[in-house]
């Protein structure tokens, strides 16, 4: 997903085609926590993810899923994936229809949105995973 169609998607411009949008930052809780895209959830690991998206009663009409993590390079794929072969498992009776359809990556990630769209992150700001700071953290969760 390129980062206009995002901006149309956070400002409303797409209200007559999604009643939902869900922003999925797969970046670990410090990357997160340093700044991140109004609105976003931040679920970096797959139980996570999972009952996110089936262990409540998470309506899928009209719902838009967007992942990134920081360069939408492997985190945030990897999730999208994980979310669109879970929701093939769960309606394997019901082929081809998924509960969330609309799957959507970042293109260019959390680093490339922020460069252009300041201010549609809080706090406005941008936090490394390889931040020297969070070295250990980061260690541990790769």
């Amino acid at each position: 997903l390129c980062k206009p169609k995002l901006d149309n998607l956070l400002t409303g411009k797409y209200v007559d085609l999604y009643d939902k949008v869900i922003i999925i930052d797969c970046r670990f809780s410090y990357e997160y926590d340093g700044g991140h895209i109004q609105g976003a959830v931040n679920l970096n690991t797959k139980s996570e993810l999972e009952n996110y998206f089936f262990g409540s009663s998470l309506t899928s009409d009209r719902t838009v899923v967007v992942f990134h993590c920081e360069y939408s390079a492997q985190r945030g794929p990897r999730m999208a994936l994980y979310l669109r072969s879970r929701d093939r498992e769960v309606n394997l009776a019901n082929y081809p229809n998924l509960t969330f359809p609309e799957l959507y990556v970042l293109d260019g990630g959390y680093r490339n949105f922020y460069n252009m769209h300041k201010t549609f992150c809080e706090p406005q700001d941008y936090v490394a995973m390889n931040d020297d700071q969070f070295n250990a953290e980061c260690k541990k969760r790769m």
